[in-house]
């Protein structure tokens, strides 16, 4: 009992420093093309720890949340309990970075151009 509320506490911690820290703002891409995409992707791919990305229908150029869908199931599958994984495209105004949603462990999309959020 006592270890699960101390992962707990762990896990909350990053996503209280992301957003107390600095000035983390959601953002989208400035650019949605194929060199964009693929930078994106492969940050994903290590924040997940998969080589093959499969990404949700969302337009990254006008919203700011990019989900991972599971992985296809296998041959030998026929249902799976996986669920897709979901970050927010967020920008401190000089860099931009990917916060995974559910443990707010962020990562930087070095060479990537992202604009703030208006409203």
């Amino acid at each position: 009992m006592m270890i699960r509320i101390l992962f707990t506490a762990l896990a909350a911690l990053p996503l209280a420093a992301c957003q107390t820290g600095t000035d983390m703002t959601p953002a989208t891409l400035e650019r949605a093309d194929d060199a964009t995409l693929a930078r994106v992707k492969s940050v994903l791919a290590e924040a997940v720890g998969r080589a093959n990305i499969q990404l949700g229908q969302d337009d990254l150029s006008a919203n700011s949340t990019i989900t991972v869908l599971p992985p296809p199931l296998s041959p030998n599958e026929t249902a799976s309990p996986a669920m897709p994984t979901v970050f927010t495209l967020v920008t401190n105004g000089s860099a931009c970075f990917l916060v995974r949603q559910k443990t707010g462990e962020t990562f930087e999309l070095q060479g990537v151009d992202c604009a703030a959020v208006e409203g």
